[in-house]
């Protein structure tokens, strides 16, 4: 891995769902092609991924929220040389996404003919 590329996720590395997640990357010479993968697995332990081409702007950077990709599947990030996944490593980033924010807690109710699930916030 290049230790001058920075895969950026923010606003966090770990955040909720529901939050979005703008991904940069920046340490790239102008004009520099480069593949940007990306992969989950599922709660059963399947697979996907997603790869896409991007082309480097004038100040190194790519912003996959700006930037067009050139081509790619859309199938952790991590940054690749050339147009090719194969291509060696530059960068690398994880992103965690969350069902509960930090501290929220899930008690079940079941009670009488109730049954659900209630959030409690922290302090609560």
């Amino acid at each position: 891995m290049s230790s001058l590329v920075r895969l950026r996720l923010l606003p966090s590395a770990k955040c909720l769902y529901t939050q979005p997640v703008q991904v940069l990357v920046d340490g790239l010479r102008s004009s520099q092609v480069v593949t940007v993968k990306a992969g989950t697995t599922d709660d059963k332990g399947t697979l996907f991924h997603a790869s896409a081409v991007y082309r480097a702007g004038a100040d190194g950077g790519v912003d996959l929220g700006r930037d067009p990709s050139l081509g790619g599947s859309y199938r952790g990030f991590s940054v690749h040389e050339g147009e090719e996944e194969a291509g060696a490593t530059l960068a690398e980033a994880t992103n965690e996404r969350r069902l509960l924010a930090d501290g929220v807690s899930r008690q079940p109710i079941d009670e009488g003919n109730i049954r659900g699930v209630l959030f409690v916030p922290p302090g609560g």
